[in-house]
């Protein structure tokens, strides 16, 4: 139970919050989540009495858009962080949204907190300059090896030579911290890759910059920070590092994952697994010739190199005996080749024995010559630093080779969900791949029995109303006493917003039909103002915009052609000055895009968003789920599109006094029997099925 203390402080807090916000309002359910996340923080667990959790310390929260869930879970974890001696880590799925947290909310919330408290982001490494090689880039052109002629145009190693001395002297001169999300103007393309560098690159406390440098000092502001905005990639790779490498001991912090529908995903992601195979011949060619240079160099031991290079031939060795096995095993028309129920060949893993164990060897040789460098780091910084991230290159690709096979070999326990495991033909060449199909029992490791309390929150969390496919995929079922909070969204979808489904004759599994009939209807659909176009598919996007009418596409701003950012940008001039603009995207503008008011009156689905099926991923799954007498569909298919569905529609109405339309371009909702299932995981919005209008609200839900 809160302390008087701790419940005058949230009180405190909240109130210097409404009157520093204009036009604040008091909205119950954010003050429902407010009660409901201090009571899973005052329930939070110690040392290692968070191995025995049975859920109590953990909320899952779904909040509709508007809830006002930022302070809602900031105010309660900041409040009784520093009450028990805990370190706040809010994760976020975006960098975007970190920075929306350092720049706008922390700020506003340390000038209303009752006390002080420190606060710093945590980004990966390969967000910061190097500065070594940033001067080392720069120093090209102040010494004269590279002039520029007035007048005369500048070759691209020029451009990226004059942009490095900018940069460079921003640096030196503190206009810029080194963060690549505070650069003021756009590096040219391929520049940033030049001058950053990542965990095997990177000389740490040998460098003669490290005091200096932008990385290292971020890191040690995070350390010694009382809230640490993060993101989901970087608590992942913290959960497998030693505790205070990165983020602290997770039993001495409170997680709050901010759009926590994607950390599933994100688990997956994280620890898949995959190396190329014929490509590899090119790294056992290359990582001779780098040892080479550094022994000669750096005056490292000569006998290293006569060791890596045996150590390369005994695995291309190894790797023709594999490639000689995809040859005659694997069919050559096939496109991927999927080991079902996971379970690979003796004759492959007798191979794959043989990459694992040659592919260690070569690791763990470039490791020792990495440690040889970085003892030279001092005495020649600019030759060891240029050598360090060679070496980390090949160190990092070995790695992929290694912990590909490791996951192809490892046993999966009986009855648990199996790895996913396949050989894939891409460009010419074959890749082995492995992913695990469920992210509940790393995250049950990793974290949930490791940490002392933990809030996920997202405006779409459940799918089609029920929170059970999220809990499965989390891990979160095998902890029954885990807080859910539904809060619904207090917008008036009801009169402000409305879904239309247009009758159709296509059927979108018929993609060729169904694009044809998407292409005839668009034009007619496009109204004055701002649309959002989204497809399930980049194919068929670039197909619509090829096909579409001339008139149309010069309205259009469609996504990979321009950075995001930029898309974004040119999309809000052309609505400011009076124009209609046109945005075609894909899933990750689908989410997490806000376009206020007048910058988005209409969203066009062109498809419902269920899984690519035949996704060796996809395929493994459903497949696990029917082998234990589930329903794939039910299961795993449905749970996902409608999700990504929620957040297609939560893309509208961002604001309580927005408003607009969705028009859905296919007919399965309509027409199967999961459609209602869909809609009911929507906000309450009329809709509209070929002509005829709900009198009712199907459910009520939030989005966004």
């Amino acid at each position: 139970m809160l302390t008087r203390q701790e419940q005058d402080q949230i009180a405190q807090f909240t109130s210097a919050l409404r009157a520093a916000l204009p036009g604040y309002r008091e909205r119950d359910a954010q003050q429902e989540m407010v009660r409901s996340v201090a009571g899973v923080f005052d329930s939070c667990r110690h040392g290692s009495d968070t191995a025995d959790t049975d859920g109590s310390n953990f909320l899952v929260c779904e909040s509709g858009t508007g809830t006002g869930k930022t302070f809602a879970y900031a105010v309660p974890g900041i409040v009784l962080a520093r009450s028990v001696g805990k370190r706040l880590v809010i994760s976020s799925s975006t960098i975007a949204l970190q920075e929306q947290l350092i720049v706008k909310d922390l700020p506003l919330l340390l000038k209303c907190a009752p006390f002080t408290f420190s606060y710093a982001i945590g980004k990966g490494r390969s967000r910061y300059v190097c500065t070594v090689k940033l001067n080392a880039l720069a120093e090209k052109v102040s010494q004269g090896q590279i002039r520029f002629d007035e007048g005369a145009s500048v070759p691209e190693e020029g451009l990226d030579l004059m942009a490095a001395v900018e940069l460079s002297r921003a640096l030196a001169s503190g206009e810029w911290d080194g963060d690549q999300d505070r650069l003021t103007s756009k590096l040219p393309v391929g520049l940033w890759e030049r001058v950053t560098t990542d965990r095997n690159g990177c000389a740490g406390n040998k460098c003669p910059e490290f005091s200096a440098c932008p990385f290292f000092q971020a890191r040690r502001r995070m350390q010694e920070a009382d809230v640490i905005v993060a993101n989901h990639d970087l608590v992942l790779a913290a959960l497998a590092m030693q505790p205070g490498t990165v983020l602290p001991d997770p039993a001495d912090c409170f997680f709050v994952f901010d759009e926590g529908h994607a950390l599933p995903q994100k688990v997956l992601s994280h620890y898949a697994e995959r190396h190329p195979v014929r490509a590899t011949y090119s790294l056992l060619t290359a990582i001779p010739d780098v040892v080479m240079t550094a022994v000669h160099s750096l005056g490292l031991n000569a006998a290293l190199h006569v060791d890596v290079q045996k150590a390369c031939l005994a695995l291309g060795e190894a790797l023709r005996d594999l490639i000689g096995w995809i040859d005659e095993e694997v069919p050559s028309d096939s496109e991927i080749h999927r080991f079902k129920g996971g379970s690979i060949s003796d004759s492959l893993r007798v191979i794959g024995l043989e990459m694992l164990d040659r592919g260690q060897l070569v690791l763990n040789q470039l490791a020792d010559i990495r440690a040889g460098s970085l003892k030279r780091a001092a005495e020649r910084p600019e030759i060891a630093q240029t050598l360090l991230a060679s070496i980390g290159e090949h160190l990092a690709r070995t790695e992929d080779l290694v912990n590909a096979w490791r996951l192809m070999l490892k046993v999966d326990k009986p009855g648990a969900p199996p790895t996913a495991r396949w050989i894939e033909r891409n460009n010419g060449d074959h890749s082995v791949s492995a992913s695990p199909i469920n992210a509940g029992d790393r995250l049950t490791t990793a974290l949930w029995r490791r940490c002392s309390a933990a809030v996920l929150t997202s405006a779409t969390i459940t799918s089609c109303g029920e929170f059970g496919s999220f809990l499965h995929q989390t891990g979160l079922n095998r902890f029954p006493e885990t807080n859910l909070l539904r809060l619904d969204s207090p917008f008036d979808y009801w009169n402000r917003a409305r879904i239309v489904v247009p009758k159709m004759k296509s059927d979108p599994t018929d993609h060729v039909s169904h694009t044809d009939e998407v292409i005839t209807l668009l034009p007619g659909l496009v109204e004055p103002g701002a649309t959002l176009v989204l497809f399930a598919s980049a194919r068929q996007m670039q197909e619509v915009y090829s096909r579409t009418t001339d008139e149309l596409r010069t309205l259009v701003l469609m996504q990979g052609a321009l950075p995001k950012s930029e898309l974004l940008r040119r999309h809000k001039e052309m609505i400011l000055d009076g124009k209609t603009s046109v945005l075609f995207g894909l899933a990750s503008l689908a989410e997490g895009v806000d376009l206020p008011g007048h910058y988005l009156t209409h969203v066009i689905i062109a498809k419902l968003p269920f899984p690519v099926p035949d996704h060796p991923l996809e395929e493994a799954r459903r497949e696990w789920i029917e082998s234990k007498g589930g329903s794939a569909f039910h299961e795993a298919t449905l749970p996902d599109a409608a999700i990504k569905l929620a957040q297609m529609v939560g893309r509208l109405m961002r604001t309580e006094d927005d408003t607009g339309k969705i028009t859905i371009l296919d007919r399965r909702i309509a027409t199967k029997s999961y459609g209602k299932l869909l809609l009911r995981g929507l906000p309450p919005m009329r809709v509209e099925i070929f002509g005829r209008v709900t009198k009712t609200p199907l459910s009520p839900a939030g989005a966004g």
